[in-house]
């Protein structure tokens, strides 16, 4: 993806020295010959190139790009394009790295000293004391986006709550359950979870006690409304005659797949009697990888929006 044309920051990125079609193979891969080469000399494990950040150095790598105009939404800054800038923090990348679910690899630095960091989708992200933050979806825009001052996308899990009032004359488990399907049935409409099964879990003590179940109960076959009492039937039976009065019982929404959790997978979960707690606490998380994938976000943002519209339906109700 080529830099917007004809911006302050597309001006600063062409100053520079860069242009449609830029690559300078041989220093780029000579820049991460030596990136890479630089950790094996003291036994920390390699980094590990890509397409991408090689596609990304052989067109940017030796640009230095100064700030442009007074910032669009934040302070504008300049950078280095080099890779060997940010070749001793591995660390650091690969801990980010592991949220993010891709590899990276060192882009150069600001010249306040952030890290830049291109990932293997070719996306430009930045390091600095307050976090990890998206600048741009390929190198050269990400540039231009520094440079004009545009707010960056924070890259970190992004987390949800709504207490929904209690349903009168529900016994707790039939109405967490109830509330669990329909949690089950906005995250459908959105495309965001098929949800096959609910993980049922109770923990003494307000939720800081001994927990007395951990169980997963599978949806069977039919409508979410036909499960309803099937689940409910099966979560009672299996705590037996153990008191609820003073347990957490939560109901976590899990999806068909089993084994590795999809990078981009919102986790979801309704629960009640916890310390605190007056009705229905619902919890939703979206992983850093989630939180940085317009799509997804597009999707959940359509989907918190009704979780609020079921809320408030059940009034009186909270999100924070």
């Amino acid at each position: 993806m080529s830099a917007p044309d004809r911006s302050p920051g597309h001006a600063a990125l062409t100053a520079a020295g860069w242009h449609p079609g830029r690559d300078v193979a041989d220093r780029a891969l000579l820049a991460m010959l030596e990136t890479a080469s630089s950790l094996a000399v003291y036994g920390d494990p390699d980094w590990q190139p890509f397409p991408a950040a090689e596609r990304a150095l052989r067109e940017c790598h030796g640009l230095t790009v100064a700030p442009a105009g007074p910032g669009v939404g934040v302070a504008p800054s300049g950078c280095a394009v080099d890779p060997t800038l940010a070749r001793h923090d591995l660390h650091t990348l690969a801990a980010f790295g592991e949220e993010l679910g891709e590899y990276l690899f060192p882009f150069g630095r600001t010249d306040a000293g952030a890290l830049l960091a291109v990932d293997e989708s070719g996306r430009l992200f930045a390091a600095d004391h307050s976090g990890w933050w998206l600048l741009g979806d390929s190198a050269a825009a990400g540039l231009v986006a520094l440079a004009e001052g545009r707010a960056p996308q924070r890259a970190q899990t992004r987390h949800w709550r709504w207490e929904l009032a209690r349903t009168a004359g529900e016994e707790i488990v039939p109405d967490l359950v109830k509330s669990a399907l329909a949690l089950a049935h906005i995250l459908h409409r959105h495309g965001l979870m098929a949800t096959r099964a609910l993980q049922g879990r109770v923990t003494g003590f307000r939720g800081y006690g001994q927990v007395h179940l951990d169980q997963r109960f599978p949806l069977r076959a039919g409508s979410l409304e036909a499960n309803a009492e099937q689940l409910a039937g099966a979560i009672l039976q299996a705590l037996g005659p153990m008191p609820l009065a003073t347990s957490e019982v939560s109901l976590e929404l899990l999806p068909g797949a089993t084994g590795r959790t999809p990078r981009h997978a919102t986790g979801w979960s309704a629960a009640a009697g916890g310390a605190g707690v007056g009705g229905i606490a619902v919890r939703a998380t979206a992983p850093t990888a989630a939180a940085v994938d317009p799509d997804v976000m597009a999707r959940l943002a359509d989907a918190t929006a009704e979780v609020d519209r079921y809320a408030a339906s059940r009034s009186p109700a909270e999100r924070h």
